[in-house]
């Protein structure tokens, strides 16, 4: 007769139990192997304050540090360094920094004058007692010439706020002269009779200088005084009744139409051929129209 055996269930080797156990607790002591490389005492950070230098400057950076741990004073060794685009170093500088909890400083990292434009990149790289990884900081900083103390994108920005600036100067004085301005025309009005050419030429520097201010509008209410007629370009074509009143009904016309005072303009005007008339008759016309406008000016117009 046969006997049958039930086969037992797989157990678990004490080897492979071991085993296992071996590989857990390993993987614990690299987890925090790791870790601990992780956690730095000393931690920096450099800030770059001015992107661009001059050679032969400095190139001032923040430097922070930072004992994580606590355990009282280090030494930490900082070793600053400038590198081009390819890494080549160009200088180095060593110095020691005591740091109890925390310090933080501005270092002046000297530029070499020999330096050519372009990129750079200063380096900071830190050692201290039983430090497990690199400390390093890398910042990029550009290196440029200075004309006249400004670099270049300074001298641009200088010059726009300055060509700004002038040209704002110039359009306000433009348009308060504008306001101001007398317009003398150069019609010779040949064919006149002598003693109404200074009228004739008043006139027309009235009616163009009010063209200035109201443009066409200005010969149309020259047109519009009885007695006178204007051509299109501001020529005065006839005077048909006494110039002085036509000189006076045209100024208070303007002074109606505008939002400044048209008497002036028109005194300007006339001021401007009393000083250049040569002819001592023509001084006497100008002389009495510039009374009666200011007595135009004193009873008439409000002030």
């Amino acid at each position: 007769m046969k006997q049958s055996f039930i086969k037992p269930k797989k157990i678990l080797s004490v080897p492979r139990l071991f085993s296992g156990i071996f590989c857990l607790v390993l993987f614990l002591l690299l987890s925090n192997f790791c870790l601990a490389q992780s956690l730095d005492k000393i931690e920096v950070t450099a800030i770059d304050q001015f992107q661009k230098v001059a050679p032969g400057e400095s190139l001032p950076i923040a430097m922070k540090l930072l004992n994580m741990g606590g355990s009282g004073r280090v030494d930490v060794e900082i070793t600053y360094r400038i590198e081009d685009a390819r890494k080549n170093v160009l200088t180095e500088e060593l110095e020691t920094v005591a740091v109890e909890t925390t310090a933080s400083f501005i270092k002046q990292v000297k530029i070499p004058p020999d330096l050519k434009p372009g990129r750079y990149f200063i380096l900071a790289d830190m050692k201290y007692p039983d430090q497990k990884v690199p400390a390093v900081s890398r910042i990029p900083f550009q290196i440029e010439n200075k004309f006249f103390g400004f670099f270049q994108d300074q001298l641009i920005i200088l010059a726009v706020v300055i060509f700004g600036g002038v040209t704002l100067i110039l359009l306000v004085a433009y348009l308060i002269n504008k306001r101001r301005r007398v317009v003398v025309s150069q019609f010779e009005y040949k064919n006149t009779h002598p003693q109404l050419k200074p009228y004739f030429e008043l006139i027309s520097d009235i009616i163009l200088t009010m063209r200035l201010h109201l443009g066409d509008k200005a010969i149309v209410i020259a047109n519009n005084i009885i007695g006178l007629k204007v051509a299109d370009n501001g020529e005065v074509l006839a005077l048909e009744k006494e110039p002085m009143e036509i000189v006076t009904l045209l100024t208070m016309q303007y002074e109606k139409n505008l939002g400044y005072k048209g008497v002036n303009l028109s005194q300007k005007a006339l001021a401007t051929r009393q000083n250049t008339a040569t002819l001592l008759e023509d001084k006497i016309e100008y002389q009495k129209t510039a009374k009666l406008l200011n007595d135009v000016h004193k009873y008439f117009i409000k002030k």
